[in-house]
């Protein structure tokens, strides 16, 4: 079988903690090509994975058109997603993109028209899908554990905001990152709701920002953060299901919480990752009795191994398509848009603003 030759553009923290990893496990697969603007990181990591000079590049454009490479992996920050994956697509070479795929709807509705007409195979990297613990609830909720769902309780909170010494990069600057938490984190949440078959309907939401200020990773001077380091979403499902998101960078003292809870007329259901820590429990309704689960080997993945596949033609039902991106992107925008004007914001005043300007 012929190897998937991955060209790699961005090699900072999330390629070399996720990405990169997962390609070393993946068979009939290959680094063959990095980008990153930042030579010291070009050089670390063309060191570590054996990466040729002549395919170390400092321009995406000259990674895309490199003959030794048969798909693209992006993970820049947020601003350039579209716009290296656009490129991609249009030299007919499938793409795997970050999450949030873009700064706004619009922007991932013009890639996600791009990669339809031009026939490539792209994901989104929304990879909480695919985590053993994620995808047992999805099975659980799917085969009608807990029943019919009353409420989702979504939480999302770390203190990485309130490191030490954190400069400015760009997570901090709304021009690089659209937004903070909620793009960043919130993606991942937005993105599990709809993992277990639900739809987003409205959003009425808030945010804001607790440290003001921070060095720059130049210079050291002080500049403004315009990013949110909190925000709290309240929707409402396709379903009539409430769901209510809790996002946080500077919750002290808890160094990474995610939780799921969802409550239905047969139980309730809770995941819970702490730490590294991970738990599933479910309380039966009716006789109060918890039971702790934990998924079957069946429910193992690999997202590098996911987006191989996908460019072989093999697509799972758990894959992020560029589809789930651009759904996910919608919810957000309405976020954004129900934090700047106070008051509900529905999905489809999202979608139908871009419709019109069609």
């Amino acid at each position: 079988m012929k190897k998937i030759r991955i060209g790699m553009v961005g090699v900072g923290g999330i390629a070399n903690g996720a990405h990169l990893p997962g390609y070393k496990q993946v068979e009939n697969c290959e680094i063959t090509a990095i980008c990153d603007i930042k030579p010291e990181k070009l050089k670390a990591v063309g060191d570590k994975y054996n990466i040729p000079e002549n395919r170390r590049f400092t321009d995406y454009r000259d990674l895309i058109a490199c003959p030794d490479v048969d798909a693209v992996d992006i993970a820049t920050w947020n601003s350039m997603h579209c716009e290296i994956a656009k490129a991609a697509a249009l030299a007919g070479k499938n793409f795997s993109v970050e999450k949030p795929v873009g700064m706004s709807y619009a922007e991932a509705y013009d890639l996600a028209e791009t990669a339809e007409k031009m026939g490539v195979k792209s994901m989104v990297c929304l990879s909480w899908r695919y985590r053993p613990y994620t995808r047992y609830v999805k099975h659980l909720v799917s085969s009608g554990k807990v029943g019919r769902m009353f409420h989702i309780y979504v939480r999302c909170i770390k203190d990485s905001g309130l490191w030490k010494g954190r400069k400015l990069e760009w997570r901090f600057q709304k021009e690089l990152g659209g937004s903070g938490v909620l793009g960043d984190l919130g993606s991942h949440m937005i993105d599990i709701v709809r993992f277990w078959g639900q739809e987003f309907k409205d959003v009425f939401a808030n945010y804001g920002t607790f440290i003001t200020e921070r060095p720059t990773e130049d210079t050291g001077e002080i500049a403004k953060v315009t990013t949110d380091d909190w925000c709290n979403m309240n929707c409402t499902l396709e379903s009539d299901v409430s769901c209510t998101i809790e996002l946080s960078r500077t919750a002290t003292t808890i160094s990474d919480l995610i939780s799921f809870e969802v409550f239905g007329d047969k139980g309730r259901l809770i995941y819970k990752y702490e730490a590294g820590k991970q738990s599933i429990e479910f309380t039966d309704a009716e006789t109060k009795q918890t039971e702790s689960l934990t998924p079957p080997p069946e429910f193992d993945a690999i997202q590098s191994k996911s987006f191989v596949d996908l460019c072989r033609g093999i697509e799972d039902e758990y894959t992020a398509r560029i589809i789930e991106g651009l759904e996910c992107q919608a919810v957000i925008d309405a976020a954004i848009r129900s934090c700047e004007q106070h008051r509900v914001v529905t999905i489809k005043e999202i979608k139908d603003t871009v419709a019109r300007s069609k």
